[in-house]
């Protein structure tokens, strides 16, 4: 089976990985599971759970416990039923959503200076980086980062593809003395930002990160950025494909990127800080 056909649906790298060796080995045990498809012991009853919630895989009734695909017709026509009724469902949802948003516009309490920038389907390198200069050139004082629950490692594709280009574009911030505050939800971001610092010799320059760069652990929803407390960037989920971004909206309205604001520093209270030098 193409790999890319159970992306297409909504598979982790886990979940892919998992699936794909059941359908090779039959039945298995977990541990033994785990090994096969090199995803961790740790990470393995989880993905287990999912798959079994998405009707994809189920559990044999033995000692030990050992887990095998059900009939891909029937499961794979089963789960696109539920998605079908996930997404008529969604889109209920959105068009109440964008019901609410005409409602407070024509009450005047809209934010000003709106954009909404739709991502590619796939990221160049080459055109991450560009579009991640282009947004933090103009950053003068203070980058505020929000990591959301959704992007823990294997749960995003999308986002782990991308953390290395964004972890070297926190640090040239950090270089050019800007105070970056992230609150991260155990993503790939922080062993990636320590990867790239251990690889610098220069102790003046480590540092710089250790002045301007702080980090702290808090599982969260919330998902925003927040530039120099002037404009926000809110990520816009794909609601077909959870845990991918389609995009985003950008909001350049002092007064209202402060309620924002008031948010973030609530949620920087409650996160562990944590060292990455």
């Amino acid at each position: 089976m193409d790999e890319k056909l159970l992306a297409d649906i909504g598979l982790s790298k886990y979940e892919r990985s998992v699936y794909l060796t059941l359908l090779k080995e039959r039945d298995l045990e977990a541990s033994k599971l785990s090994q096969l498809s090199r995803v961790p012991i740790g990470k393995i009853y989880e993905i287990l759970r999912d798959l079994n919630k998405y009707g994809l895989v189920e559990i044999k009734p033995s000692r030990p416990r050992k887990y095998r695909i059900v009939d891909p017709k029937i499961a794979f026509e089963l789960m696109y039923k539920r998605r079908e009724e996930e997404a008529i469902n969604e889109l209920k949802l959105l068009r109440e959503s964008f019901a609410e948003i005409k409602r407070q516009l024509s009450n005047g309490d809209s934010p000003k200076n709106v954009e909404t920038i739709i991502w590619p389907d796939k990221f160049h390198d080459d055109e991450l980086k560009e579009m991640l200069n282009s947004f933090f050139e103009d950053i003068k004082h203070e980058i505020c980062v929000v990591t959301p629950v959704k992007y823990k490692p294997g749960a995003s594709e999308q986002y782990d593809n991308s953390i290395l280009m964004f972890s070297k574009a926190y640090l040239d911030l950090a270089q050019r003395g800007v105070h970056i505050k992230i609150l991260d939800s155990h993503s790939q971001l922080l062993p990636s930002i320590k990867e790239l610092i251990s690889s610098i010799e220069d102790e003046s320059i480590k540092s710089k990160f250790q002045k301007f760069m702080e980090i702290r652990f808090l599982e969260t929803d919330y998902d925003f950025v927040i530039f120099d407390s002037k404009t926000i960037f809110i990520d816009i989920e794909d609601q077909v494909n959870t845990g991918t971004s389609l995009g985003m909206t950008q909001i350049q309205d002092e007064s209202y990127t402060n309620r924002f604001k008031d948010k973030f520093d609530e949620l920087w209270t409650k996160g562990k800080r944590v060292n990455f030098t």
